[in-house]
């Protein structure tokens, strides 16, 4: 009778197991700042244990300069190979800015059990390249039978050229002109989602997972405070799936707070911003 109830107990927990592999999964985006060349193995192992839930992530900051960028993203995917799970990822050329000083790529991740690339792959959106410093990287996954679009973007902080707000309203006529029927706008906009710039992409129907919750961190800690600027977020517009839950990461939160310059340098002077989506 005992073995009769295991192999009912495990064929439920496989069942289980295979509808949320067929569900729900968890993207994260998130600006890694300066990943390159002079992140060593602690620092790979411990970015890989704040993503390894994750299904997709989107890495802004990636170090364009020289290869050591493409290679913390390779490291680090090996990393999280080792951890338990298949991943795959995709690194953009250098985006097209005005000076290389400003030149970053951008990186997708993903698991290779839940998610598969289609519509030809990654590529930056280079027809915006005259009207953004950093021009944004799509790529469409399948999930779930159905293609979900993700543009990851970082803008660049207040230059008399791109300005921020100039950035997001061209990005935003993009997205309305070029309709999609899933598609996620993730990343480091250097503005606060109540800003005006996000009004047209907003009256035509994307919605966005954070109200004015801070996202960067202060160079040090005063008073318990920690955290600086909101201007991380995750905008959506989808037919085909919704969006379950979200959350701001917090690596700081639960240790000292005199930490966070130290962390700040080792992990991001960013949180990730996570969501689920069914």
């Amino acid at each position: 009778m005992k073995r009769y109830f295991v192999f009912y107990f495990l064929f439920f927990v496989s069942l289980f197991q295979l509808g949320i592999a067929k569900g729900e999964i968890t993207f994260i985006s998130w600006n890694i700042k300066d990943f390159g060349q002079s992140r060593d193995d602690n620092e790979i192992i411990a970015i890989a244990k704040l993503i390894r839930h994750a299904d997709i992530v989107a890495i802004q900051e990636v170090v364009a300069k020289h290869p050591g960028g493409a290679q913390a993203v390779a490291r680090l995917v090996d990393q999280l190979d080792r951890m338990g799970a298949n991943w795959d990822y995709s690194i953009s050329e250098p985006t097209k800015s005005t000076s290389s000083h400003k030149s970053e790529r951008y990186a997708f991740l993903w698991k290779t059990s839940k998610i598969k690339v289609t519509g030809g792959g990654a590529r930056l959106l280079t027809e915006l390249s005259q009207s953004v410093e950093r021009e944004p990287y799509m790529i469409q996954f399948k999930v779930n039978t159905k293609v979900l679009t993700i543009l990851n973007y970082h803008a660049c902080t207040h230059t008399p050229d791109f300005p921020e707000r100039e950035e997001i309203k061209a990005i935003s006529s993009w997205l309305i002109e070029n309709e999609q029927n899933n598609v996620i706008w993730a990343g480091d906009m250097n503005l606060e989602i109540d800003d005006i710039a996000f009004k047209p992409i907003i009256r035509h129907g994307f919605r966005h997972v954070l109200n004015g919750e801070k996202t960067s961190l202060k160079m040090s800690c005063k008073n318990g405070d920690y955290l600086s600027r909101s201007e991380d977020n995750i905008l959506y517009k989808m037919n085909d799936h919704s969006v379950q839950d979200f959350r701001v990461i917090d690596f700081i939160k639960g240790d000292d707070c005199n930490l966070v310059s130290t962390l700040r340098d080792s992990h991001s002077d960013h949180l990730p911003v996570e969501v689920v989506i069914n």
